[in-house]
């Protein structure tokens, strides 16, 4: 993929190209929309927030323009394929301003709890509106004489779609913006990218956070209520400890070649049991920032 990064860098048009053609790609292929943000991340990155800007503008206007000629509207797929952008730009700034992949991602982890808590608003109920594209997605396999989900697989499943589909935006992101710091580093500094997230440490204010959404989450199990919100959040917080704790993996795996297998099968297992490794990989972050177990901060002071 660093051929995609050296044709992004031959110059603006060439970046606004391949923004553009891969959020449209991603219409037919979401995973394809990762390479799309993370060439965003990568001008912003590698020449500043003005020209990470004008490469976006000039590739909304480049990807509005062919849905236009092609659909005859952008419709809500394209917002979706188009919105990334944003977030990716202002977490590229950022990590270009500060170094740390900690507070870009965090920055990212607050925009995805942002997006969940303004969708919770605009839609009401969430398991409703799932349920309810479930139900569509249901009767079109039955037109075509196909088996779908019974009422109560539905309803089970629409039960977490929305928290599953915080967690795919945030690691969509977070992939956007890795990939586009990989890339920098492959092309202009070989080895720095590795170096760089083995140091990966989470701001302060995101334990305070989890601290403050612990006393949150007995509260609404005390109460009976519905996670709602707090699931959400809860969500977004194991995600970015557990890439705190998988920068720990690799720190520690790192010091000795014989430990590589270890960290093979940390990711074949969260390959195979996400939500476990997740889990475990959370835990090892949050420690982390207690226990300091590479000891940043005692070599930052």
């Amino acid at each position: 993929m660093r051929g995609i990064a050296r044709i992004a860098m031959t110059g603006p048009l060439a970046a606004t190209a391949v923004a553009a053609g891969f959020s449209l790609l991603a219409l037919w292929f979401a995973p394809v929309l990762i390479l799309s943000g993370a060439t965003i991340g990568l001008v912003t990155l590698r020449h500043g927030a003005l020209e990470g800007a004008k490469v976006g503008v000039m590739g909304l206007a480049l990807a509005i323009g062919v849905l236009m000629a092609a659909t005859g509207h952008v419709g809500r797929a394209g917002i979706v394929v188009l919105l990334p952008w944003v977030p990716i730009w202002c977490a590229a700034v950022v990590l270009r301003g500060h170094g740390s992949q900690g507070t870009a991602l965090a920055m990212l982890g607050a925009f995805v709890a942002g997006f969940a808590y303004m969708l919770r608003q605009a839609l009401g109920d969430v398991d409703a509106f799932w349920a309810e594209r479930l139900e569509h997605l249901g009767a079109a396999v039955r037109e075509q004489g196909g088996e779908f989900l019974s009422a109560q697989e539905t309803a089970a499943i629409a039960g977490v779609m929305h928290e599953a589909s915080v967690a795919v935006m945030c690691l969509s992101l977070g992939g956007m913006l890795l990939l586009a710091r990989a890339w920098q580093a492959g092309l202009y500094r070989p080895g720095a990218f590795a170096e760089e997230f083995r140091a990966l440490q989470l701001p302060r204010w995101v334990s305070a956070a989890g601290a403050a959404l612990a006393v949150a989450a007995l509260l609404v199990r005390t109460n009976a209520a519905p996670a709602g919100l707090v699931g959400d959040l809860f969500v977004v917080l194991v995600l970015l400890f557990a890439a705190q704790g998988l920068a720990v993996v690799h720190e520690r795996t790192g010091r000795a070649p014989a430990r590589r297998p270890w960290l093979i099968g940390v990711y074949v297992f969260a390959f195979l049991m996400p939500h476990i490794v997740a889990t475990v990989l959370a835990v090892t972050g949050i420690a982390d920032q207690v226990a300091d177990f590479r000891q940043l901060r005692r070599a930052r002071r």
